[in-house]
């Protein structure tokens, strides 16, 4: 019989993620805040429960993908979160791009009633999540993770076992210090070139096949090239918290990032151009505008 996976959090990701289970012939109970989110995970075969709580008492492995540090909170040790459930067997994958600090309270929660916490966040965008090309980082109990390992294949392509709690976290922050800069540099490299009177689709052919490309280029490039930033795999609001995660670790690290930095400014424009729900592609129509690109 196939292991009952857990996820609480049916958003972006964990809806993508639920999917791909139930296509591989897990067993999948999740929940969600959002009705619309728990509907259509029991479209695809999966089972609803009513709290975090129910969630973790049926389930052999849980994974969590939260949107912020107190839905963490709420989902670990609220009146029916996972801590009430005492399913000490269960290993709990925390899959958010949260602060340490916050992930580490809510594994020493849990540890006081036996259960275990992983933080093993995830490298890839909504996009991603849907044909399975996400990468795991796990840290924390080598153990727990061991058991997580055998059903990773079902979600991801790829699995890391990073060490000490917090590691993984600390690894996603680097991976998103990248992604920021280089989905800058695309828009910047595309805009340049529009600018210059090539077509955007012969500016993404040519680029991706040169040493210049990289994994945002080949991801978000063809929506910039279409100009089209919905539906968002990332949006620029929800983006802006991990930017935010990522300034304060490298301040407290000493470590200067300028170029990370640089990019700010550019998705903090795309808010208050009002694209705060398309997207982060959407610092190509960004820079479009501060080049006076018109593209519509």
């Amino acid at each position: 019989m196939s292991k009952q996976i857990g996820i609480i959090g049916l958003g972006i990701m964990g809806s993508a993620i639920s999917a791909n289970f139930i296509k591989s012939g897990y067993g999948v109970i999740g929940c969600d805040i959002d009705s619309t989110r728990c509907n259509e995970l029991q479209n695809n075969g999966g089972s609803i429960a009513e709290t975090p709580r129910e969630v973790a008492s049926l389930s052999e492995i849980i994974l969590t993908s939260l949107p912020s540090s107190a839905a963490l909170d709420d989902v670990i040790s609220g009146k029916d979160g996972i801590a009430a459930s005492n399913n000490s067997d269960a290993p709990i994958m925390e899959c958010s791009t949260l602060p340490i600090k916050d992930k580490q309270r809510n594994h020493d929660i849990l540890s006081k009633v036996g259960m275990t916490l992983l933080d093993s966040p995830l490298s890839g965008t909504g996009a991603q999540a849907i044909t399975k090309d996400l990468a795991v980082y796990l840290s924390g109990n080598e153990k727990a993770a061991n058991k997580c390992f055998e059903v990773i294949d079902g979600f991801a392509r790829a699995f890391y076992y990073v060490g000490k709690f917090g590691n993984g976290s600390r690894m996603k922050y680097i991976a998103n210090h990248l992604v920021a800069i280089h989905n800058v540099a695309a828009a910047e490299a595309l805009v340049l070139g529009m600018k210059a009177e090539l077509d955007p689709q012969l500016i993404f052919d040519v680029i991706s096949d040169s040493a210049g490309s990289s994994r945002m280029f080949e991801i978000r490039g063809p929506m910039m090239v279409a100009n089209n930033y919905n539906p968002a795999t990332m949006k620029i609001e929800t983006w802006q918290k991990d930017m935010g995660i990522i300034a304060e670790f490298a301040k407290s690290m000493n470590c200067p990032t300028p170029l990370f930095s640089a990019t700010a400014d550019i998705y903090t424009t795309g808010m208050a151009q009002g694209r705060s729900e398309e997207d982060t592609g959407a610092v190509c129509a960004v820079l479009s505008k501060m080049a006076c690109l018109d593209r519509d």
